[in-house]
């Protein structure tokens, strides 16, 4: 019975030491979201933890941005960055139309190559939009 509880502590012990967990900060809703005019800085961000295995077109996935009016019908891009001071995306899109205004526009995301997201790491996903209105 010891020879028993011993083995099995050491299998516990041993395999605990290969799980990880990663906290994920909540994230709650923002009503508007008003980009700025300097060159470099017109975006609206969010930082994320990453908890996901793929983020990727090929996988499937993809990123939402809840869109409001469309007043000048650019499109919608976002880009995805080492957190803090990527300067290479890790990630992006080539740009989506809003279906209506008051809407959630799906982005499908291109791996850049050479790049993969990495659990546990942070990156900020800076969405952009064409035109002369706000990004969200």
């Amino acid at each position: 019975m010891r020879v028993l509880f011993l083995a099995i502590a050491a299998t516990v012990t041993v395999a605990s030491g290969l799980v990880r967990s990663y906290f994920v900060e909540p994230k709650a809703a923002s009503l508007s979201g008003w980009t700025g005019t300097a060159a470099g800085h017109d975006y609206v961000s969010e930082v994320v933890t990453c908890c996901w295995d793929e983020l990727d077109a090929a996988s499937g996935s993809y990123v939402e941005l809840f869109a409001g009016e469309t007043l000048s019908g650019g499109l919608y891009k976002v880009d995805v960055y080492d957190y803090p001071g990527g300067v290479t995306p890790v990630a992006s899109n080539a740009g989506v139309h809003a279906r209506q205004p008051q809407s959630w526009v799906r982005m499908p995301l291109t791996m850049t190559p050479g790049q993969s997201f990495t659990k546990g790491k942070r990156y900020e996903f800076r969405f952009t939009r064409s035109g002369g209105d706000s990004a969200a």
